[in-house]
């Protein structure tokens, strides 16, 4: 019934929405310049800090995901992303059977591993990313 269960490993990273704000804080942490990556949403991502467990979004213009979500609520949290190892089409069944949705399908994430966001309207308010396998 509903397929496998959830059975997260560790907290992959924390998202954070940006236009800027959070440069000071990637500089702290001794970062550096920020190279980052744009994905087919119009979203551009960077990975930082220890373990590059932040990652900092930034829009390319107001009508992308990211640009939506700063002119709602502003700069700040944006996401965070759990690591499973089970496959995650195999595990949408399940999430569903537990009335969590996902946000559209899997698709990949900033470092090319497979991922599902989950919509927060079903995981307590907060974007959830799940993240399939461990980083290369």
């Amino acid at each position: 019934m509903g397929g496998p269960a959830l059975r997260v490993v560790a907290l992959d990273h924390v998202g954070i929405a940006s236009t800027g704000a959070a440069l000071p804080l990637v500089e702290a942490l001794g970062a550096g310049a920020l190279v980052g990556r744009e994905m087919p949403s119009g979203v551009v991502v960077a990975r930082f800090g220890p373990a590059q467990a932040l990652e900092l979004v930034w829009p390319r213009g107001e009508a992308t995901p990211i640009g939506r979500f700063l002119a709602q609520r502003g700069p700040g949290l944006h996401h965070v992303a759990l690591r499973v190892e089970e496959p995650l089409e195999r595990l949408v069944p399940g999430l569903r059977a537990h009335a969590i949705e996902p946000v559209g399908g899997v698709e990949r994430s900033s470092d090319g591993r497979p991922s599902l966001f989950l919509h927060p309207a079903t995981t307590g308010g907060v974007l959830v990313e799940l993240v399939e396998g461990v980083p290369t």
